[in-house]
């Protein structure tokens, strides 16, 4: 390493001490964190030590200033951390993280030095994978929540429609479905929508921020479906369930896709795998006899 790279340690080692001490102050502060926020969702486990520092930079640094944030909420809000991380505090949150690959990689230099992956290159790749894993992270989690959400939705609307073909109200029969479902992403947003529309939000609107959120082309096609119905008259419940026969039909043919998918899948690992073995197994006696034989 470079005559300055002990100065560089002791810098960053300086800078992670001074954020520690700031992380620990915000998260000693009374009512700081779990009771001044009371709105906020419980915070990712992955970047919960982390979270309070980000939240208090965030307020002096204000990176929206500079940078547009939409494009990172909608992110956020498809992952359902919108009331959980702030836009500019996930901005913050990926510097800290870049930071603390870099003085997780300074205290293992030693260790690197030996097989030869020490010096700058080391900390500039532990700064890159800090710094981009958090968005890995969270365009995976929003990815997970939307296979849920697809995978919960049909039998949500065969309930809606069940329930409102009954004699309820769609926004009467909306919070009793929702009950019903299991505990997972599509029940947290339905119990947002059911929230927004006793606050006074209309329906229609509700629905389409929900729509938004999710980001799901059969969400989208449902949200239309309900306007159109409003508009000209139709009846909901007749409407809910072609919406539910459709999603049912988009489930299966999705899964017969990935079926017939399935052998060509398989293809790569057979021949990569299975096929050697099996001619080591059937050519090694032949080789052996070859070899006894003085035929080699």
């Amino acid at each position: 390493m470079s005559e300055s790279a002990p100065f560089i340690t002791v810098a960053l080692f300086g800078v992670a001490a001074a954020a520690g001490i700031t992380g620990v102050a915000e998260l000693l502060r009374p009512g700081q964190w779990r009771h001044a926020d009371p709105w906020r969702d419980p915070s990712p486990r992955l970047f919960r030590l982390l979270l309070p520092m980000a939240r208090a930079l965030a307020e002096r640094i204000r990176p929206e200033r500079w940078m547009s944030t939409r494009d990172l909420a909608g992110r956020l809000d498809r992952a359902g951390m919108g009331y959980a991380v702030l836009a500019e505090e996930w901005m913050v949150l990926r510097g800290l993280t870049a930071l603390a690959a870099v003085i997780v990689t300074l205290a293992l230099q030693p260790a690197l030095r030996e097989s030869g992956w020490d010096g700058p290159g080391s900390l500039l790749g532990a700064a890159l994978l800090g710094g981009v894993y958090p968005a890995i992270w969270l365009r995976d989690q929003g990815l997970r929540r939307q296979k849920r959400i697809a995978r919960q939705f049909p039998a949500l609307l065969e309930l809606l429609g069940l329930s409102v073909r009954a004699g309820m109200s769609f926004s009467a029969a909306l919070p009793q479905c929702s009950a019903h479902l299991e505990r997972g992403p599509l029940r947290e947003e339905m119990q947002r929508v059911d929230r927004e529309i006793r606050t006074g939000v209309p329906r229609l609107q509700a629905l389409e921020r929900m729509a938004s959120r999710v980001d799901l082309g059969a969400v989208h096609g449902f949200v239309a479906a309900i306007a159109q119905a409003d508009e000209t008259g139709a009846a909901i419940s007749q409407t809910l369930t072609d919406q539910a026969a459709q999603r049912r039909r988009e489930r299966f043919a999705a899964a017969e896709k990935k079926a017939n998918e399935a052998p060509v899948k398989m293809l790569a690992p057979l021949v990569g795998l299975l096929f050697p073995v099996t001619f080591l197994i059937i050519g090694f006696p032949i080789a052996m006899q070859f070899l006894e034989g003085r035929l080699l």
